[in-house]
């Protein structure tokens, strides 16, 4: 299945910006499951493109003049494998995703909550463990959106007892890497024919026999079928497509348009 991708960032600021810097993590690479035929970022000032510490692709933009808007597009076209159940993926070692992050913390309520899935009498938990979880977890924080924000830790979100795509992911890491699995946070785009949820999107991906597997707790998919990757991490904060640093300005409003849609 090929995708047309649309992402828009719109950026207003009360007050003139002398200067800023913004990274971004916008940029798909053909992995396992994905080919990307085609891909590029429309930006304002200067754009030079590296690695981050993950392999992701990570454009520096530097805009050096005054400024009071800023608007980033990407946008490409990118093949997904419909029969890919997993992925390999060795560009980075996997035990630097076995750690918890101040995002990612585990307290005693998770540990319970976890441990009817996580807890076997030999042997680590296998795929249809965590996808167990992954059905008690959505269950435990329905999907609300507007109540949490891209500073929610998994401990916050798991006491409110609601979240999105990224709280849910947050709790997911927690209680995985508790019991020793490696676990990464990914970003990226979802395709969905319904509007429930957005289509810039996380997930969390789990190492299994050498293989990484998806669990979608938000849409309660455990294939890569749906889901463009574009930043692997071991949080939000990893990942995030968008974060920088900026002199002036004063208050700022964002606006974000995705689209993802058949090609």
């Amino acid at each position: 299945m090929r995708l047309l991708i649309n992402h828009q960032s719109i950026y207003r600021y009360q007050e003139m910006v002398r200067h800023s810097v913004q990274y971004l993590r916008m940029t798909p690479q053909t992995l396992g499951h994905q080919r990307v035929i085609n891909w590029a970022l429309a930006t304002p000032g200067i754009a030079l493109e590296q690695r981050d510490g993950f392999s992701n692709v990570w454009t520096s933009l530097t805009i050096n003049y005054p400024h009071d808007s800023a608007t980033i597009m990407a946008q490409g076209c990118v093949e997904l494998d419909p029969a890919a159940e997993s992925i390999r993926d060795d560009r980075i070692p996997h035990y630097l995703f076995c750690y918890p992050t101040a995002m990612t913390t585990i307290h005693e309520s998770m540990r319970d909550f976890a441990a009817p899935y996580l807890t076997r009498r030999a042997g680590l938990p296998n795929r249809e463990d965590l996808i167990a979880l992954a059905q008690a977890l959505i269950e435990r924080m329905p999907y609300t959106p507007g109540l949490t924000d891209v500073d929610t830790t998994a401990i916050n979100a798991f006491d409110l007892g609601l979240g999105v795509c990224q709280d849910h992911t947050h709790v997911f890491l927690a209680c995985v890497r508790d019991v020793g699995l490696p676990a990464r946070y990914v970003s990226g785009y979802f395709y969905t024919r319904s509007q429930e949820h957005l289509s810039s999107h996380a997930w969390a991906e789990v190492r299994l026999d050498d293989h990484w597997y998806c669990f979608d707790i938000s849409n309660q998919l455990f294939t890569h079928s749906q889901h463009v990757q574009v930043a692997i991490g071991r949080d939000y904060l990893d990942t995030a497509p968008i974060r920088g640093v900026r002199i002036g300005g004063g208050s700022e409003t964002a606006q974000a348009l995705v689209q993802v849609l058949p090609a």
